[in-house]
């Protein structure tokens, strides 16, 4: 029997939106040349931590309060010019098209490096420079999807939330608020698994975010690997470094490969982009936090086979804060005993639509969300459901997917 909770929130909250008094902007961003949606550009107030992203058709669709109408909308988008729009100069009756410049930026000239490993340790160092470690409180959208071998949708998450965030200034721990969401899983494919929920969650997220505390800057793994800078782009008007890395010749261990976005003048990241390189002859064990559990219910055996991530920032009155990040993770779940064998596919984008960084006020304890009961605050599916947060836009028909997975059971 297919059973949906209910979780109804009086929201108190130093960020709102009152749909009254909003506008909502739907549109597209593409190249003005070629006319190819641009994906993951973002959109919002310019100068402010407002806005969304587009989707991998470079859609979007934001709701803008009345007190940013005489502010300017702006699109960015790595090698691209920013461009603006008055918001009160636009017609929310019709669809926004947004096309953006490409930019030809050159490398500058560089002091010569013996090791350019160095440029990441000196962009390390200045991160409290450059990135708000302070506490603030973050709005948030996340989707995370799970597939099957068959590439069947197996589960199907969306959260709007609110993030507690105390930063590496205080002993405090992150807080979350969900303030609406909604989750179709297949509890016959589950019940293969021994019930594991699998997947990475919003407050997992945070931890890598705040950078100094990133797995991939920790310096026995700058040891192990070789950094090269490879090209350069623009981002908002400034330089940016491309700085690509690799592992050395015979490191072992966790290795990755990716690339390093850096602003050249202050060297604040702007992205960071990698894979870890997981082979056969020595598999990722799925679970590490969870190995009793797992063993358990006869998982223990089962691998990670690819993960990749992506996080991107934004810069916000002189400092960067995060924008937006990906997950893309493969993993293969195994119940020996039981002669099963599930290869599943893991999805996730995170977008930030707001940051309060005064007046906070954190919820009494029982209405924030813990990591063990995230996926049991949910809502049914109504028409409309986001209408009153703003979103990242589906790339499919998500409503058809997502009603499909509720009425299996």
């Amino acid at each position: 029997m297919r059973k949906i909770l209910f979780l109804i929130v009086t929201l108190f909250s130093t960020i709102s939106t009152n749909a009254q008094e909003s506008k909502r902007i739907v549109g597209k961003v593409i190249d003005e040349v070629s006319g190819k949606p641009l994906a993951f550009a973002h959109v919002g107030i310019f100068n402010s931590s407002y806005g969304t992203i587009t989707n991998m058709n470079g859609d979007f669709n934001l709701i803008v309060p009345a007190k940013y109408n005489q502010e300017k909308l702006s699109a960015s988008y790595l090698g691209y010019e920013l461009k603006s729009t008055l918001v009160s100069s636009i017609d929310a009756d019709k669809d926004l098209i947004i096309e953006l410049k490409s930019t030809v930026t050159q490398l500058p000239e560089l002091v010569i490096r013996s090791d350019e490993k160095s440029i990441i340790e000196e962009a390390i160092d200045a991160i409290p420079k450059n990135h708000d470690q302070h506490g603030m409180q973050l709005r948030a959208f996340w989707r995370a999807t799970i597939r099957d071998e068959t590439e069947k949708y197996v589960q199907m998450t969306e959260y709007a939330f609110d993030m507690f965030r105390h930063g590496l200034i205080g002993e405090e721990e992150n807080a979350m608020k969900i303030l609406r969401g909604r989750v179709a899983r297949d509890t016959s494919f589950f019940a293969d698994i021994g019930g594991m929920q699998i997947g990475v969650t919003p407050p997992s997220l945070f931890v890598s975010s705040l950078l100094k505390e990133h797995p991939l800057l920790d310096q026995k793994i700058l040891k192990k690997h070789s950094y090269k800078i490879i090209d350069a782009t623009s981002y908002n008007g400034r330089a940016v470094f491309v700085v690509g890395f690799q592992p050395k010749k015979k490191a072992k261990g966790k290795l990755f490969e990716g690339k390093i976005l850096l602003d050249t003048e202050t060297l604040a990241f702007v992205k960071i982009s990698y894979k870890k390189l997981i082979s056969p002859e020595n598999p990722e064990k799925v679970f590490n936090k969870l190995r009793m559990a797992a063993m358990a219910v006869g998982l223990g055996k089962s691998t990670m086979d690819k993960y990749e991530n992506e996080l991107n920032y934004q810069l916000i009155e002189g400092k960067w804060y995060l924008s937006h990040a990906k997950y893309d993770i493969n993993w293969t779940m195994r119940r020996a005993k039981q002669g099963i064998t599930k290869p599943v596919t893991f999805k996730a984008d995170f977008v930030v639509t707001e940051i309060e960084k005064e007046n906070i006020v954190v919820p009494p304890e029982e209405e924030l969300a813990s990591k063990s009961i995230l996926e049991r605050q949910v809502t049914a599916n109504t028409n409309e459901f986001w209408k009153e947060y703003n979103y990242l836009k589906a790339d499919n028909n998500f409503e058809e997917l997502f009603q499909e997975i509720l009425n299996r059971y």
